[in-house]
């Protein structure tokens, strides 16, 4: 039985989920976790994708990211993590592969499904216990929801969909 052709709208929402090689902490680092961020807002500038959550913990990622079907998630992440792996190996003068494995996505296709997924990656730093609320945690898009610009995420989109700022808190808490 042959595979169905993907159906791709114009613009498309995905979670997406990365783990660094053996669950190693690789990502421990604040610095190496601000790299991993500035990584993906370089390539956003270039290629030209929305980013509109994310949490970067020790040993894994998840980003909310809307992507153009021309350019595809797959070239997104193709280069965002080669690059990001290739740096670290060079600089930490690492061995073998960083990231575990491909990528994971689902897609997001209905207001709640987006909404649960924001309080989810938002809430992960919670749920291992790093900090008591999300906005505490500082390589997260949560506090950029509540205080702020930020040049890395879109917060236009979740903002009109969920409301403003007292919304958007609603957003970071589960």
């Amino acid at each position: 039985m042959t595979r169905q052709k993907r159906h791709h709208e114009e613009w498309n929402i995905y979670h997406v989920m990365v783990r660094c090689n053996n669950q190693q902490m690789l990502l421990q680092s604040g610095a190496i976790k601000l790299l991993l961020m500035e990584c993906f807002g370089k390539f956003q500038e270039r290629i030209g994708y929305k980013i509109y959550g994310f949490v970067v913990m020790d040993n894994h990622a998840h980003w909310l990211l809307q992507v153009q079907a021309k350019q595809g998630l797959s070239v997104v992440m193709q280069k965002v993590l080669l690059s990001f792996g290739r740096y670290y190996r060079e600089r930490k003068h690492f061995i073998g592969y960083f990231w575990q494995g491909r990528y994971k996505s689902v897609g997001i296709v209905t207001d709640r499904a987006m909404q649960e997924v924001i309080k989810y990656v938002h809430e992960n730093p919670v749920k291992a216990k790093l900090v008591g609320q999300a906005e505490e945690y500082v390589h997260s898009s949560a506090k950029k929801y509540l205080n702020g610009r930020d040049d890395l995420i879109d917060k236009r989109l979740v903002i009109t969909r969920y409301g403003d700022t007292a919304g958007s808190c609603e957003l970071i808490k589960a």
